[in-house]
């Protein structure tokens, strides 16, 4: 590093691949469970790999960590708890911890436990809140699943939501697109993407 200037924070970005089904439109590193999710086995592998980047990392602090995949709300609390653990010593004090959920993968227990592992922004994958958009891109959930999975999050008490949202889907018209972001609107979930 150069005298007199400081690397910048570090953000951080953990994967969990695995997914209760393939969507034909996505395209990263994720698969359809099959069998038993080996959560524990891989979980102690991410933290032996989490342990050794920081050692390289110079000590900066760490400012923002995205748990995405796949489906890491598929993945029990307690596991995510240990992730955030291994990171705490380098969390900077306002550090934004994000989890991608997708609808109809947990219930107010999950959400609980994930906020008390330490997840401070949940990323709810919702897509559209129509049903016939839904089923033309393979997803699992239904809208009212969707407005559920988001009422369940802010009663588990985060206060930091983002719902995701697609347009241009197969089918979808121009009023149903913006439907869908007048009803995200009403939800006000702090952010859309």
């Amino acid at each position: 590093m150069t005298p007199g200037f400081s690397a910048p924070p570090l953000s951080a970005y953990i994967h969990f691949p695995w997914c209760v089904s393939k969507c034909p439109y996505c395209d990263f590193n994720s698969h359809a469970l099959r069998g038993e999710l080996p959560e524990q086995q891989y979980t102690d592998v991410l933290l032996a790999d989490i342990s050794e980047e920081l050692k390289r990392s110079d000590d900066r602090p760490l400012v923002s960590v995205f748990i995405g995949g796949g489906t890491p709300s598929l993945i029990a609390p307690d596991q995510i708890a240990r992730v955030v653990q291994a990171l705490r010593p380098r969390l900077a004090d306002n550090a934004e911890i994000t989890l991608e959920a997708n609808p109809g993968t947990l219930d107010s227990g999950h959400y609980r436990g994930f906020r008390d592992a330490g997840i401070n922004r949940l990323s709810i994958g919702v897509q559209s809140f129509d049903d016939q958009c839904l089923r033309a891109i393979g997803r699992i959930h239904d809208a009212s699943t969707a407005r559920a999975a988001v009422e369940a999050a802010l009663t588990a008490g985060f206060t930091r939501v983002n719902l995701d949202l697609m347009y241009g889907l197969p089918g979808q018209s121009p009023q149903q697109a913006q439907r869908d972001v007048e009803i995200a609107c009403r939800i006000s979930p702090g952010h859309i993407s």
